[in-house]
């Protein structure tokens, strides 16, 4: 579910509310002269009185019935006749024109909620576990060239340092063999030393307080300890500290 909020304003600018349209006088009656055949009346006050006879005497048309003739009609050409008697084309008044322009607001506060039904589930499962396989072999693929990235520096690095080379310690660079440790081989000894007493035999000797036969291991001045075998009195003990 989405919440949301839309305001919309619009407007037209510059804001007119009314123009003027001028009106011009676009008559036009002449200017074209055609021919026209009209029915008329035979008027002896008409130009086109017809006092023709026939051959028996009789008259074609008598007074006042309809003939035909051929007329010049004036007709309008296509030019306002205003032009046509030299005059110039302005305008006669202005006629005021609604712009209808109009500001429009708008407020719109709601909730939107999708409700998605997959038709089939079995697919959408099955992408779903595709992009999981997808991902886990791409972090396989990542892990394995990590290892091979970590042995390949354990080993550069063991061998140069087996070799006595590596980097100094102020150097930005000596991080990158830092945890990198060479010992021995499994199975191999490296020459190495001890430092063993020596020791010194010593004949018995009686005692009144004892009967007991001490022998007596001298460090012979290395610093460890005297051992003594056999069973020790308390006057030997004493003369021994």
């Amino acid at each position: 579910m989405t919440p949301y909020v839309q305001f919309a304003d619009s407007r037209k600018d510059p804001w007119v509310d009314f123009y003027d349209e001028p009106q011009y006088n676009l008559t036009d009656t002449t200017g074209k002269t055609t021919k026209q055949t009209v029915t008329v009346k035979n008027y002896p006050w008409e130009s086109w009185y017809d006092t023709r006879t026939k051959a028996d005497g009789s008259r074609w048309f008598e007074d006042g019935e309809d003939i035909q003739i051929e007329m010049d009609i004036d007709g309008p050409d296509g030019v306002p006749d205003v032009v046509n008697s030299g005059g110039t084309m302005t305008p006669t008044w202005f006629k005021p024109i609604r712009t209808d322009m109009s500001a429009n607001q708008s407020f719109n506060a709601g909730l939107s909620a999708t409700l998605s039904i997959p038709l089939n589930r079995k697919l959408v499962k099955q992408c779903h576990e595709a992009a999981a396989a997808q991902i886990n072999m791409q972090n396989q693929l990542i892990s394995n060239k990590r290892l091979d990235f970590e042995l390949a520096r354990l080993k550069n690095c063991g061998e140069l340092k087996k070799a006595g080379i590596f980097f100094h310690p102020a150097s930005p660079y000596h991080s990158v063999c830092a945890d990198v440790v060479v010992t021995a081989a499994g199975g191999q000894i490296i020459p190495h030393e001890h430092q063993l007493p020596q020791p010194q035999w010593q004949q018995p000797t009686s005692s009144s307080q004892s009967s007991s036969e001490v022998t007596v291991l001298s460090s012979d001045g290395t610093g460890l300890p005297t051992l003594q075998i056999g069973t020790v009195s308390e006057e030997s003990s004493q003369e021994s500290d």
